[in-house]
C-alpha cells in the first residue's frame, strides 16, 4: 500500500488515480493525523508520499512518526517549497528517504515506486 498525505483535495485525487492506474493499493488522507489513523487501521504502508506543508502536523513531523513506528516505509517528502528551503530541510533532525518537487513528473514518481508490491 502507498499512503499519499495532501491536504490539496484535486493533488491528492490526482495522484491516487495515477498511481491506482498504475497498479498500486492507495490509501489517502488530507492531513498527518488522518493518516496516522489509516496507519493505525490498515497496518504500516510500503511507501508514504507526504506533502510538506499539511494543516496541523507537518509533513516533516509525520514522517518521523512513521519512521519510529515503521522503519522500512519509504518516504517521500513531495513540495513546491524553494529549492533554498528543500536544502534547509535536509539538514533538519528528520530527513525522508527523498524528496520530490511539485509539480510532480509522473516519470520520476513511478521509477522511484517500482520495485514497491502492487495490489490493485
Amino acid at each position: 500500500m502507498i499512503l499519499i498525505v495532501e491536504d490539496e483535495s484535486i493533488a491528492r485525487h490526482a495522484l491516487s488515480h495515477l498511481l491506482h492506474h498504475s497498479g498500486f493499493q492507495i490509501k489517502a488522507a488530507a492531513s498527518a493525523e488522518e493518516a496516522l489513523e489509516i496507519v493505525n487501521e490498515c497496518g504500516a504502508p510500503e511507501a508514504a508520499l507526504v506533502d510538506l506543508d499539511l494543516p496541523g502536523m507537518d509533513g516533516l513531523e509525520l514522517i518521523d512518526r512513521l519512521s519510529k513506528q515503521n522503519p522500512d516505509v519509504l518516504s517521500v517528502l513531495i513540495t513546491a517549497a524553494p529549492p533554498e528551503r528543500v536544502e534547509e530541510l535536509k539538514g533538519a533532525n528528520v530527513s525522508p528517504d527523498r524528496y520530490l518537487r511539485k509539480p510532480l513528473k509522473v516519470a520520476d514518481l513511478l521509477s522511484l515506486l517500482t520495485d514497491l508490491p502492487r495490489h490493485a
